[in-house]
């Protein structure tokens, strides 16, 4: 196949299409860090105001966001812990014994990386052999195709995307080859991404991180549109930031399980509520872990920069180009969802 005379069409599907045909769109719930969220989740609607919902490319993302989003502030993070979890954020006390122990807990493992894998799950090792593919020429095009022809799941993802309404040009695709032409680079690496990352947000056994992970997938899907829509201006490479947004709640996996596992403190936060302190300090803990996490996977030099970063510095104190948009998306996506 000539690889240069291709249908070049580099609009992108809203990984809210995706996640919607997946069956993982999550309901959000609103709250603040005083007061206790609704009981029951409802589905969060699509909102014209995230960037790529609507508008496929990098180019139609940053057309819609805001000019100036706001910027994150500390109150974000209480936000983000009550929309997660659906539990209360008490300001009026410290730390409890039990938090502290929950601190300590986490403390351990990360003075031993390795045994993070069995607290956070890895992507799979053939993203980034895909996504190096995705960045170079025409023959690395041939060797992607191949390493998605053998992931049944992913290929069935790009003929589908590549038919979908978005991309559909009349003959409908039924080679892969063809379809990866069609969907174009930047739809290309969006979709094994997501399609990729997406299984790691999986409902498991412990019921806190059970009811969470719907909403931390959703969170990570209006980050990593909101990560790509701020990157250019900030000099970030646009597929850096999206990925960035995609995997940075993967350290709350890690830090909730922490939580779950503590009957007494569940028991606890269910009848009056968590401190304000611990749950600030239970997601420098989620960064912490992303950041050991992310170093370890080596699915890309930025991310892995990334990641050694926040092992030894937050994300609020981190003045580099890309943490600042994770930052700041971070922040803009946790008030969209926590409102909605």
């Amino acid at each position: 196949m000539n690889w240069a005379n291709t249908e070049h069409d580099n609009q992108t599907m809203g990984l809210l299409d995706l996640a919607r045909r997946l069956g993982m769109r999550a309901g959000a719930q609103p709250g603040a860090a005083s007061v206790a969220p609704p009981a029951a989740p409802s589905p969060a609607p699509a909102q014209a105001s995230q960037p790529g919902r609507q508008a496929g490319s990098a180019s139609g993302a940053r057309a819609q966001a805001p000019a100036a989003p706001s910027p994150a502030a500390p109150g974000d993070a209480c936000r983000f812990f009550v929309y997660a979890t659906g539990q209360v954020c008490v300001s009026e006390r410290g730390l409890s014994a039990v938090e502290r122990e929950v601190l300590r807990s986490i403390d351990q493992v990360l003075e031993t990386p390795r045994a993070l894998s069995s607290w956070i799950p890895r992507p799979p090792a053939v993203l980034p052999r895909l996504l190096a593919c995705l960045r170079d020429d025409e023959a690395s095009l041939r060797e992607a195709c191949a390493l998605i022809r053998a992931d049944p799941y992913l290929a069935a993802e790009v003929l589908r995307l590549a038919n979908s309404a978005r991309h559909q040009h009349g003959t409908p695709v039924t080679e892969l080859e063809r379809a990866v032409t069609r969907v174009g680079i930047d739809g290309l690496r969006r979709t094994v991404s997501a399609s990729l990352v997406r299984p790691l947000f999986d409902t498991m056994r412990e019921p806190l991180l059970g009811q969470a992970l719907p909403r931390l997938w959703a969170h990570a899907q209006t980050k990593s549109d909101w990560c790509q829509a701020m990157a250019g201006d900030r000099g970030v490479d646009a597929f850096d930031a999206y990925l960035a947004g995609l995997t940075h709640n993967l350290g709350w996996i890690g830090a909730l399980k922490a939580l779950g596992r503590s009957a007494s403190i569940q028991q606890a936060g269910s009848a009056q509520g968590y401190s304000t302190e611990f749950a600030l300090a239970l997601g420098r803990c989620s960064e912490r872990m992303f950041g050991c996490s992310a170093e370890q996977w080596q699915v890309s030099e930025a991310l892995s920069r990334l990641g050694a970063a926040l092992r030894e510095c937050s994300l609020e104190d981190l003045r580099e180009a890309l943490a600042q948009v994770l930052r700041q998306a971070d922040a803009q996506a946790t008030r969209e969802l926590a409102a909605a």
